[in-house]
Parts: C-alpha cells; structure tokens; sequence
C-alpha cells in the first residue's frame, strides 16, 4: 500500500503499459441514417484492435463529444485488456437517433451509430462463433445460417401455407 502524505493508504493502480507509438490502422466511412461519420481502428501488430476513434460529420457538438467520449472509452478498455465482446455485447441493438439504413453492404440497416460501431468491430475482429451468439453476420452468412437451419424465407413461406390449407377442426358429424 502507499502512503499519502496525510497518512491515507490507497491501493496501488497498476498501469497498463501505453500502445506502440506506430500502429496500423484503418478509416471507413459510413452513413447511418442522416448521419455521416469515419470510423478508425488502430490494430496491435497481430492484428488485435488497439484504439478506436468515431468522428461525426455536421452532427453538432453533442453528438460529436458524445462520439469522442465513446471512442476514448472503448480505447481505454482495448488497453485495460478489456475484451472486445463486452463492447460488442453492450452496444449493438442500442437504439437513438441516427438511426436507418447505412451504406455498408454487410449491414443493412442500424439502430443507432453505436449499434453500427458494434457491429462493425464484431465483422471485423471477432470470430464466427462469437458473431453468432450477437446476431452479427454478414448477408452472406445470415443465409448461410438460414439454410442451414432450415428457416429461411422458403421455410416461413410453406408454413404459413400449410397452416392456411389445414382443415378446420369443427365437432363430430351427425347423421
């Protein structure tokens, strides 16, 4: 324990050691409903992420520091060994506006930009197995899964044909 001048004792913090000063990263665009915004993710030499910064476009500075804020969050976290899926697990299906249809063709559609942030790490640096558990695939592993599982469109479709065709169960005939 340390002592404090006053005589206090405090736990000691062990602090993680700091990112390399050189790290790769990538920018992406992105549109959520009305919003615009860059996502950057700064990967760890293995290809682990490292730091992540979201900046909004023309949104206000609410919404911005909001943004900053997050980013510093998820960064701090990466850094305390924080693993991604608790991010992960957290903001996807967050709903707030901006909200809609993104231009990312591997999600369609967002309930808010840190659902799509979510997201989009997941896709990114999560494997299969841990995207399945969030209901974070791609379009072509959602159909994958659907055919798999034998609940895609066609399946729902000849249900509710054979419940439609069924007989209806009334009493017993007389006579």
């Amino acid at each position: 324990m340390a002592r404090t001048h006053r005589g206090a004792e405090h736990p000691v913090v062990q602090v993680p050691p700091r990112a390399p000063r050189r790290l790769t990263s990538t920018t992406r665009s992105f549109t959520v409903g009305e919003g615009k915004g860059y996502l950057t993710v700064a990967c760890t030499e293995d290809g682990r992420p490292a730091a992540v910064t979201i900046f909004m476009a023309k949104q206000g500075s609410t919404l911005a520091g909001l943004m900053d804020g997050f980013s510093t969050t998820i960064t701090q976290g990466l850094r305390h060994k924080v693993p991604l899926e608790v991010f992960v697990r957290e903001y996807v299906s967050m709903r707030f506006e901006p909200a809609g249809m993104t231009n990312d063709p591997e999600i369609k559609h967002a309930s808010s930009v840190l659902d799509y942030v979510g997201r989009r790490l997941a896709l990114d640096f999560l494997p299969y197995e841990t995207r399945v558990d969030f209901g974070v695939l791609t379009a072509d592993e959602r159909a994958a899964k659907e055919l798999q599982d034998n609940v895609g469109d066609a399946a729902w479709a000849d249900m509710i044909g054979m419940a439609m065709s069924a007989p209806t169960v009334t009493g017993p005939r007389q006579g």
